[in-house]
């Protein structure tokens, strides 16, 4: 019987592997396992060296902040697939499309968020070094690096090795006091959050995307055989939650914003075609506590806006 530390992750990278199997076959897991390391050593230069992709609906009021905040961090390519928005979004974006920095694709349909990543991971794992896959209210966060780049070479360095994939957990944030939209960034408004609840186990992943087999989840994806996969602190995990750590990084989650807001986002449903939590108002849901981890971020942002 197997004891050690990482018997549970083993067991849970087999299983997602041997459920691939079965739904896809022997010859698509062979083949896609070869496609992994064919890819990964023939490419070596690229676009940048971290991009993300996200799905995104009716998020034009947010994505300038959100797209500058993460150029200042390090990200230098962003894979925006646009799921039957009906707002604007094509205007805010068409600088950054113009400049490369924007990939941008009308990406219609029902539950299209694992399609969107996984689509993702087809035709854009040679362009960048590693990639996020994040949501547009959640902003990843180095504490103790001025770049994501740097938090990442500092992890390669402790572990003595490269990895495939690392889960940072999120930090959840509430209403803050706020019913209605407030004026000014979601960064500034929202300092106030929740560090006890459990949702902070959850985790979002980088990765070197040309190891991933499946994109078969929003949060962890399937790698080929040998992956390494760690999270923030350089332990070996495996799937969608982690033990929150906070040390070097996170990722600022602002999961309501307003009451409004989250009215809104309510009715037009989950990119992953889960069910949204009905909320009432609660001044203090998950804002008892205070994190200023953006604020060092917050004067260069507003002068990039």
């Amino acid at each position: 019987i197997d004891n050690s530390p990482n018997s549970d992750v083993t067991y849970t990278k087999v299983r997602e592997m041997v459920l691939y199997k079965r739904v896809n076959g022997y010859p698509t897991l062979l083949k896609k396992h070869l496609n992994t390391y064919l890819t990964n050593f023939k490419f070596k230069r690229f676009e940048a060296e971290i991009g993300i992709t996200a799905i995104i609906k009716n998020e034009a009021p947010y994505i300038k902040e959100w797209i500058e905040f993460h150029k200042l961090v390090g990200v230098g390519k962003f894979f925006i697939y646009d799921n039957e928005s009906t707002d604007n979004i094509k205007e805010v974006l068409k600088p950054y499309i113009e400049s490369n920095e924007v990939i941008y694709k009308y990406f219609p349909g029902e539950t299209a968020q694992t399609s969107a990543y996984q689509h993702s991971v087809d035709n854009n794992s040679n362009k960048v070094k590693y990639m996020a896959f994040i949501d547009l209210d959640e902003f990843i966060t180095p504490l103790k690096h001025d770049t994501i780049i740097e938090f990442l070479h500092s992890v390669k360095h402790k572990i003595g090795r490269d990895f495939d994939s690392i889960g940072i957990n999120w930090l959840i944030h509430g209403f803050n006091g706020h019913y209605d939209k407030p004026d000014g960034l979601v960064c500034e408004n929202f300092k106030n959050c929740s560090f006890k609840t459990e949702r902070n186990k959850h985790i979002k992943s980088i990765v070197n995307p040309r190891s991933i087999i499946s994109a078969h989840h929003p949060h962890y994806f399937i790698h080929r055989f040998g992956a390494k996969i760690i999270n923030s602190k350089g332990e070996d995990m495996y799937g969608p939650f982690s033990e929150p750590c906070f040390d070097e990084i996170l990722i600022n989650h602002y999961f309501t914003k307003s009451f409004s807001e989250y009215e809104q986002r309510y009715k037009k449903g989950k990119a992953d075609g889960s069910t949204a939590l009905k909320l009432t108002y609660t001044p203090d849901f998950l804002s008892e506590d205070e994190d200023n981890s953006m604020e060092r971020f917050i004067l260069q942002l507003k002068a990039k806006l």
